[in-house]
């Protein structure tokens, strides 16, 4: 056993969305909400959810969610409803969540009179408007006079019961993983705290899931801290695994000497009772994407780690002959997406990204200014679909150019969507010019089919990929810019 146990734990998940194909005819029905001019600039938007009384947005003006944020209702048909103001007194928004009992508003704050930093919720009705009165959660010591706290929220599929999970320093310089279960009602169900036998500046929560039997798991990095920077730090990557029937926390090791991964993603695999952890994988003497690594494991049994590489062949397949262009394509892919299919396999969605810096000296009155910029680059989809034992079946390439200044990319890049049949990619074509919008369509056995979506002709139209969210299995809300004016488009696909 890892750790030193301190509590336990109890959990449950539902269904998560599994690529489940079948044959049936492919299609979609699109609804609009009134364009409407933004007050202010920089205004970001986050789908909370939708229920019977609308559909509930999040917009805020700075990415750190402080000061204020404001909460939005539309009609189940797009009509705006209502707006309120909700101010943030000295705290951060940690998360919005939209449940039978209202909408739910997680923050997270520091209390100077009891030196600790707390997380606190508040209910609201369909009105926006407060309901009770606010209450304190969790509770976290300080690790220094800076620390603000590593809150992380997790929601179980059924949106039943609430995880927050944070971590504490302990005398002799080591992390406590602190684990607190609530239900819908907001009580506290069950607490757990383990001593884990990491340096406490050495330790990343990369990645965290809860699966179907109220089982957790976590994605924890080491890295050893190093004065000179010439000198490689020795990483380690393990998978904790909270047993719930045994209340046990066991670890295992997930990473071979010298590899190190890239946006690693859990999935769980529910027709098979698969936890699978999905990343791209290199050496950490270099820069470039060597392959893909597999790790699942079945409760109950001993876990599998796969490490399956780029081959010259596959290479040559997708990018061309000439093997400095491929040398660029694979190094700069970063997954996305890793989607169960029902078949064991798995289907995973990579997007090839950069970003540069350029610098500009130029003459005001004759003194020298430097203008620095970023351009952010976005451009080929890998979308690759493999069987139970991780062998290829079939790969297919988007050739796409996105290219901006200064914006972090914020029309740039793709949204991914999956039905019980089909996989979808939506993204902004030709993002300099009065650009489409490009939908492609994935079908089991690798058949591609592609169409303009939303054509620019009339107006200027571009979706927002990072705010974009799939509310249901076969819904997604696209944020939406319509001649400089924000407006919501709802996809309901028939399959």
């Amino acid at each position: 056993m890892s750790g030193t146990k301190l509590g336990k734990l109890s959990i449950q998940w539902v269904s998560v969305f599994i690529f489940i194909f079948s044959g049936s005819v492919v299609g979609q029905d699109m609804e609009w909400s009134n364009p409407r001019k933004l007050k202010g600039s920089n205004a970001y938007t986050s789908v909370i959810g939708e229920d019977a009384t609308g559909l509930y947005l999040l917009r805020f003006r700075n990415q750190f969610l402080t000061k204020n944020v404001i909460i939005e209702r539309y009609r189940n048909h797009l009509g705006f409803a209502l707006s309120k103001n909700i101010t943030l007194k000295k705290s951060r928004l940690l998360y919005a969540e939209l449940q039978e009992k209202g909408l739910l508003l997680l923050t997270a704050h520091y209390d100077r009179k009891r030196m600790q930093n707390e997380v606190r919720c508040q209910w609201y009705d369909h009105n926006i408007n407060p309901v009770g009165k606010e209450k304190v959660l969790v509770t976290s010591t300080l690790s220094d006079f800076y620390d603000k706290g590593d809150f992380r929220v997790r929601f179980s599929n059924d949106r039943q019961s609430i995880m927050i999970v944070h971590t504490e320093k302990t005398e002799d310089n080591k992390r406590i993983l602190d684990i607190n279960i609530f239900d819908v009602n907001l009580d506290l169900v069950q607490e757990h705290r383990y001593k884990l036998d990491i340096i406490y500046n050495n330790f990343y929560l990369n990645n965290l899931m809860l699966d179907d039997n109220a089982n957790a798991y976590f994605l924890i990095s080491q890295h050893r801290v190093e004065h000179r920077k010439e000198q490689l730090s020795s990483a380690k990557a393990n998978v904790y695994w909270y047993n719930s029937r045994l209340d046990s926390l066991t670890d295992f090791q997930v990473l071979d000497s010298g590899k190190s991964l890239r946006k690693a993603q859990f999935s769980w695999d529910r027709t098979n009772n698969y936890i699978n952890l999905t990343a791209f994988y290199s050496s950490i003497k270099s820069s470039n994407t060597d392959g893909i690594f597999h790790f699942r494991m079945t409760p109950g049994q001993r876990p599998k780690t796969t490490y399956q590489e780029f081959t010259d062949e596959f290479k040559s397949q997708l990018f061309g002959d000439q093997e400095a262009s491929v040398f660029e394509d694979v190094k700069n892919f970063e997954l996305l997406r890793a989607i169960p299919n029902s078949d064991g396999g798995l289907t995973i969605v990579a997007e090839r990204s950069s970003i540069s810096n350029e610098t500009d000296v130029t003459y005001i009155n004759g003194m020298p200014t430097t203008m620095a910029r970023n351009i952010y680059n976005f451009d080929d989809v890998l979308v690759i679909s493999l069987d139970s034992l991780y062998s290829i079946k079939w790969k297919y390439l988007i050739n796409k150019s996105q290219s901006s200044l200064n914006d972090n990319g914020y029309y740039s890049s793709i949204v991914v969507a999956n039905t019980r049949s089909h996989l979808y990619i939506m993204y902004n074509d030709r993002l300099r010019s009065n650009g489409d919008v490009m939908q492609y369509t994935f079908e089991a056995n690798g058949q591609v089919t592609y169409k303009i979506l939303v054509r620019s002709d009339n107006h200027f139209v571009s979706i927002i990929p990072s705010e974009a969210k799939q509310i249901s299995y076969n819904r997604v809300i696209l944020p939406v810019t319509k001649d400089r004016k924000f407006s919501l488009l709802k996809l309901d696909y028939t399959n």
